[in-house]
């Protein structure tokens, strides 16, 4: 442990240049899994990483791959989607992060195996990370061969499982993806039902034709069964080969590029690409079709690897925020590789990367409040127990506070609000809900963005929540725009928004402006509930210098307006 550490402090000195860092926050989460995390607040590099590890060998950790809601494709907006916080709750689950990328559906871009389940193929010649029936993590490329064979012995290949069929596809749907096919295109459905659910890689599946479906859309799933969609010349193929009673056999198999054996395993799911491979830093983003900017750019960052001694490493950093800048794909690599791994791979990052421990947010997601996504890796352990204190409650912070405004929190217990000790401090684990800011497991309080919700606590079984609102903080930044009448090429309307130092708009705040080549209808007034000021101006004819001066709070921003041509 002492080793992981000193390599833990050498990965924030070194790769994230955190000369501001204060160190790393460890929590033990329960037997078998820790909890790291560094805030560094230095402004030149400013980055907020938590690390997960977890010792495979230990019988109390268990993982799964899950799919968001249980579902690939239901109902409701966010169509199949799911927070992290919200499944790891909902599974009693001790840590959740993101994984796969997805279309903003529930259908997961790659490989997704949950319980020996095949629910989504491979895809995109993209990395994959999973388990094998023996607890054995493992990483790979894989790709996927699929066959629907006819009674003659005729065979069409299978083009997916439980995703959306383009023009002339033959898709398999089972009813882990759904109600129905949700189809968008008419085809020729295969209604089915089978004995040997659900579809295993390297198993063949006999099914028994109970009906076809001609400009088929939307046809409903069985339960205990599939569906079998084409369109274009498949669904002519299947009308002219398939009956009902038939007995077909679907197989799915696949081949590994890295030697594993993909009947055995238990659970799977996509990512890419390659971060570090056979202890080597191997970032192959274009070998994975993503883009150089993805690669090259500075973002949020979700990655998981394993070590050469079998402890799985899950990693999150924040980025794309004033408290955290985020990461390159190669630091992201050189972190993994300092962390220990000698193999792992990215996973979906930006404003997906959420860790949630007890289904609380632990980290700071980039767009504030979390983004529902398509599948996630949980861990399960049980936990140490602890003596229960009564009146437990969060102390430190009202019901409302300013953005930017940090405050330390404590927990204090008993009918004479008896502070927990520096031991039972060390034991909470901290996060906050609704994307009101980001809590560290020190349980310093930053409040982020004008909302309202709940700052989280856990203290062995017990859990604790205190409602906050942040309303906006100081004033950091004015922005001026001025749009030019279309009529009239002396006149312009002017608006001023104003900001505080987490990009929130800010309210009822004055606003003064000044003008140099002309005069505004109002030269102050505030901000409405949108944080904008409009002003009318008219600008002297012929005059070459149009500048907007607006101040607020002491914060002042000029802009010069080009006069139409």
């Amino acid at each position: 442990m002492r080793r992981y550490r000193s390599a833990l402090f050498l990965l924030f000195v070194f790769v994230f240049c955190s000369a501001a860092t204060a160190g790393p926050i460890t929590k033990n989460l329960a037997d078998g899994v820790t909890l790291f995390q560094d805030v560094n607040a230095d402004p030149a590099c400013p980055l907020i990483t938590n690390v997960v590890r977890i010792d495979l060998a230990n019988p109390n950790v268990h993982l799964k791959a899950a799919i968001a809601q249980d579902v690939i494709m239901g109902d409701g907006p966010n169509q199949g989607r799911e927070t992290v916080s919200s499944i790891t709750a909902r599974e009693g689950a001790l840590v959740g992060v993101n994984a796969d990328y997805f279309p903003f559906t529930g259908d997961p871009l790659g490989t997704c195996v949950s319980d020996g389940a095949l629910l989504s193929e491979p895809g995109l010649k993209r990395a994959v990370f999973g388990f094998l029936n023996n607890g054995r993590v493992f990483f790979d490329n894989p790709r996927f061969t699929a066959k629907l064979t006819m009674p003659s012995g005729v065979s069409r290949q299978i083009d997916g499982i439980n995703r959306g069929r383009q023009t002339n596809q033959l898709i398999v749907y089972t009813e882990a993806f759904g109600p129905s096919t949700q189809s968008k295109y008419k085809g020729t459905d295969i209604i089915a039902t089978s004995e040997f659910l659900p579809i295993r890689v390297g198993n063949d599946v006999n099914v028994t034709v109970t009906e076809v479906r001609q400009d088929a859309l939307n046809t409903p799933i069985p339960k205990g069964g599939v569906v079998i969609s084409a369109g274009g010349p498949a669904a002519s193929f299947l009308k002219e080969n398939v009956a009902v009673g038939d007995k077909l056999k679907i197989r799915f198999d696949i081949k590994s590029n890295c030697d594993i054996d993909w009947t055995q395993v238990d659970q799977a799911l996509g990512g890419g690409p390659w971060l570090v491979r056979d202890g080597k830093v191997c970032v192959d983003y274009s070998d994975e079709g993503f883009e150089r900017s993805f690669a090259t750019n500075k973002h949020p960052r979700t990655a998981v690897g394993v070590t050469v001694d079998n402890m799985l490493l899950i990693v999150t950093v924040d980025g794309r925020q004033l408290m955290s800048a985020g990461l390159s794909l190669a630091n992201m690599a050189e972190a993994m590789k300092t962390l220990g791994a000698c193999q792992a791979i990215n996973l979906d990052g930006g404003g997906s990367t959420t860790m949630s421990v007890r289904g609380t947010v632990i980290n700071s997601p980039s767009e504030g409040t979390e983004r529902p996504v398509a599948d996630m890796l949980l861990v399960s352990a049980d936990q140490p127990a602890v003596r229960e204190l009564s009146k437990l409650k969060i102390s430190g912070i009202g019901e409302e506070t300013a953005s930017g405004e940090g405050a330390q929190l404590y927990l204090t217990w008993g009918d004479d609000d008896q502070m927990l000790t520096e031991s039972q401090m060390s034991r909470v684990i901290w996060g906050c809900t609704k994307g009101v800011g980001f809590v560290d497991q020190n349980g310093y309080f930053y409040p982020t963005k004008t909302r309202s919700g709940t700052i989280d606590a856990f203290y062995g079984a017990q859990h604790v929540s205190a409602p906050v609102s942040v309303i906006g903080g100081t004033v950091k930044e004015l922005k001026v725009d001025a749009i030019n009448d279309k009529y009239d090429r002396n006149k312009s309307k002017v608006t001023v928004t104003v900001f505080d130092v987490n990009g929130n708009r800010l309210a009822g705040q004055k606003v003064v402006i000044d003008i140099t080549g002309g005069y505004a209808d109002i030269s102050s007034g505030t901000t409405n509930d949108n944080g904008d000021f409009t002003a009318n101006v008219t600008w002297a004819s012929g005059s070459d210098k149009r500048i907007v001066c607006a101040s607020s709070d002491g914060i002042k921003t000029d802009v010069s307006v080009p006069a139409p041509k």
